[in-house]
């Protein structure tokens, strides 16, 4: 079936949350997340609920590439909610948001 441009844009609302906390943890240092308790608490919920995400997120060998992609993901999604609520012109006047 397919969706209507709300049901996209919910969608789109819930990959940008995920993606915006994905790029947020790998711009934390393990110091932080050891040692503040707020960046510990919401460290926690991550690895809790994107375990995968985040094991690769901290490999060496892969963590960059899963970063580059993570705001890649991250740009696209606001991007998309940029052109359904104000127009390309916007989209693209707005594009790569990728604050966290």
């Amino acid at each position: 079936m397919k969706a209507t441009k709300q049901e996209l844009i919910t969608e789109l609302r819930q990959l940008e949350k995920k993606y915006e906390m994905l790029v947020w943890f790998a711009r934390k240092t393990s110091e932080q997340i050891t040692t503040i308790e707020e960046v510990k608490n919401e460290a926690q919920k991550l690895i809790e609920n994107y375990p995968e995400e985040i094991t690769c997120l901290v490999s060496p060998l892969f963590g960059n590439w899963h970063h580059g992609f993570n705001s890649g993901m991250l740009a696209a999604t606001r991007f998309a909610q940029d052109v359904l609520s104000s127009g390309v012109d916007e989209g693209y006047r707005r594009f790569p948001d990728l604050n966290s």
